[in-house]
């Protein structure tokens, strides 16, 4: 079991995945790319060819409901769905875009919510390429992903911090969260390089 003194599983995850995280960011200039028009399109299309099967794999592991994360709240394939729609791009075009296979494979709950970690706490840095895009000419009906969850960004953010807090009851789960979360992270950064 994890004991009283034992480090928090959010500081955790947070120590964990330090490196990955920043290795993520320098990888890809964010701020940058969302600054150019094109860039920020061929950004989302990369986005949606990961976060599909990987919001679609995620979903078949059982529990989430339970735990209070449902998908149809914090899902990001939709907004990203629309966010190309409202760019010009046709179903058709969206669906031919490419797909990531070589995801990470959680096998538990626990490894899923390591996952589900690294998407959640992507929303938090949307205020501030929202704050790029206003300076460009992508139409505010196009930020629906920076977007996410409008004012709700940080409620919903301590809502699923919340989870983290009850749901490892032994080192093992928090082990296993943190492991497949930096897993994630260096996925991500593959993936989105090799777009490039």
């Amino acid at each position: 079991m994890i004991s009283d003194s034992a480090p928090d599983i959010l500081t955790q995850l947070r120590a964990a995945t330090a490196v990955a995280h920043r290795q993520l960011e320098e990888q890809i200039d964010l701020p940058k790319v969302c600054a150019d028009h094109v860039s920020y399109v061929r950004l989302l299309e990369d986005f949606l060819g990961l976060f599909e099967p990987f919001e679609e794999s995620l979903q078949m592991i059982a529990g989430w409901e339970e735990q209070g994360f449902h998908w149809s709240e914090r899902a990001k394939t939709p907004m990203l769905r629309e966010d190309l729609r409202v760019l010009g791009r046709s179903e058709a075009e969206l669906e031919a875009l490419p797909r990531c296979t070589d995801l990470p494979r959680p096998a538990s709950l626990a490894e899923a919510f390591g996952c589900a970690y690294v998407l959640e706490g992507s929303t938090l840095g949307g205020r501030h390429i929202l704050g790029v895009l206003a300076k460009t000419d992508v139409p505010g009906e196009a930020r629906h992903y920076f977007s996410s969850y409008g004012e709700n960004v940080a409620a919903r953010w301590r809502a699923f911090c919340a989870m983290l807090a009850q749901f490892p009851n032994t080192d093992a789960d928090a082990g296993a969260m943190a492991a497949m979360a930096v897993q994630t992270f260096d996925k991500f950064g593959s993936w989105l390089c090799h777009q490039r």
